[in-house]
């Protein structure tokens, strides 16, 4: 047994000290906002769009269409414009793309019974302005917060992705009545608008010249080639990509397998389908709020082993309770608390990304781990539908939850322990931050 550790009256709360550091760091809580204001306007069309195909169409075909038609975008788009990231400065590049997601948005307000075929060619290039999004949006936040900071302030994005998530999802489903699919295009395009204006208040650093001089002479190929060079070099990185696709392909899946679980398993209805894909977002805000308060103490490492553990063991005794009980709460309960172990492994993730990745290839590691979950997305729906015909439900769900304790043996054994961020990377957020805020 060991004793207790005594604090000193100057020793430092290292999780308070990181909330009251993102708190006052106004470039950040324009970032979180934005996140939260254009991910809420993007999950009211995303319940609403496909509602609208499956209304106008009555085909589930063209409704699933609409979201594998995101994918192959996704994955060269991601590929293709990982060195614009390292080239730019990613907060300008991300402010920018955000407002032209608003234009993009607007032909769909010409849809109707006869121009479905518009909601494809929109969805795609969502999906790949998407694709070069987050990943800017994942470089930007070690430009905003000192390093010590990052663990919480990544858990705290999670936070507002799934508050975006909790609020927009049921919004978009209720909403669609009352306002129509243009009225709710229209607030989707709004909410890009006003998160593209409080990002523009984010001035984070351009890359550096020798960085931009670089990715210039390399050419495009020479410059995704020394993204898959840094990441094979790493091997926190190389684990972070096979984690992506292999998560991913779990997700892809789970998109297809969880409403034959409810209706076949539960034996129950389409009620239920929404509220336990509801509740995640609840345990997915509870994560945020948890993760974050102690993401600092126990390390990039340790977040995604333990989230990656913790998500497998939940969905495995989630996909084979019905042995044992249908009753919602039950199910209620499960996919709440999942919502924890997925904030921690998100987290953990994208910080020991941003911490491992050499200067100036920070935007292509993110945008090959982008690429590779659109990819193993894709690889899990084309799966799930094609092996359901041939094995057991409650098999492939199980296969499904033995991808995440897949992917916590390949972090055990690959994420560094304490991945030091390069002394090009180590700044406060006050080193090349401007902040515009009055």
């Amino acid at each position: 047994m060991t004793g207790a550790v005594t604090r000193g009256p100057d020793a430092v709360d290292q999780p308070a000290a990181a909330r009251l550091s993102l708190r006052g760091n106004a470039p950040y809580r324009r970032l979180w906002s934005a996140v939260a204001i254009s991910q809420t306007g993007d999950w009211l069309l995303f319940i609403a769009l496909p509602l609208y195909v499956l209304q106008v169409s009555g085909s589930a075909l063209a409704t699933s269409s609409v979201f594998l038609a995101e994918l192959l975008p996704a994955v060269v788009v991601a590929t293709a414009c990982g060195p614009v990231t390292d080239r730019v400065n990613p907060a300008r590049l991300l402010a920018a793309l955000t407002a032209f997601q608003a234009v993009v948005l607007l032909p769909l307000l010409w849809l109707g019974p006869g121009r479905l075929w518009m909601v494809y060619p929109v969805t795609a290039v969502q999906a790949a302005l998407t694709s070069v999004t987050a990943p800017a949006q994942q470089a930007v936040v070690p430009a905003l917060v000192p390093a010590d900071d990052l663990p919480a302030a990544n858990a705290m994005v999670e936070l507002a992705a799934n508050m975006a998530r909790l609020i927009g999802s049921p919004l978009g489903g209720l909403l669609l009545p009352v306002l129509g699919l243009d009225g709710l295009v229209l607030g989707d395009a709004a909410t890009f608008i006003l998160g593209a204006t409080l990002l523009s208040g984010c001035r984070g650093s351009a890359a550096p010249a020798a960085v931009r001089q670089a990715t210039r002479t390399a050419g495009r190929l020479g410059a995704v080639a020394e993204g898959w060079h840094a990441v094979r070099g790493e091997t926190t990185l190389t684990a972070a990509v096979v984690i992506s696709f292999l998560g991913a392909l779990a997700q892809g899946m789970f998109l297809v397998l969880f409403v034959l679980f409810v209706l076949r398993l539960l034996h129950a209805g389409a009620e239920v389908v929404g509220l336990l894909r509801g509740v995640q977002a609840v345990g997915g805000v509870a994560g945020g709020l948890i993760v974050g308060a102690w993401a600092a103490r126990l390390g990039a490492r340790a977040l995604t082993v333990g989230g990656l553990l913790a998500f497998g063991l939940v969905s495995l005794i989630t996909w084979n309770s019905p042995l044992l009980t249908s009753d919602t709460w039950w199910y209620v309960a499960l996919f709440a608390a999942v919502g924890i172990p997925a904030t921690a492994l998100s987290t953990g993730l994208i910080t020991g990304t941003q911490r491992s990745a050499p200067p100036g290839v920070l935007g292509r590691t993110l945008s090959l781990m982008q690429a590779a979950q659109a990819l193993g997305q894709g690889t899990g729906i084309l799966a799930a539908g094609l092996l359901s015909a041939s094995i057991s439900l409650t098999a492939l769900l199980d296969l499904q939850a033995g991808c995440y304790l897949a992917c916590a043996l390949v972090a055990l054994t690959s994420f560094a322990r304490r991945p030091g961020p390069p002394s090009a990377r180590r700044r406060g957020a006050g080193a090349d931050i401007a902040d515009t805020t009055a």
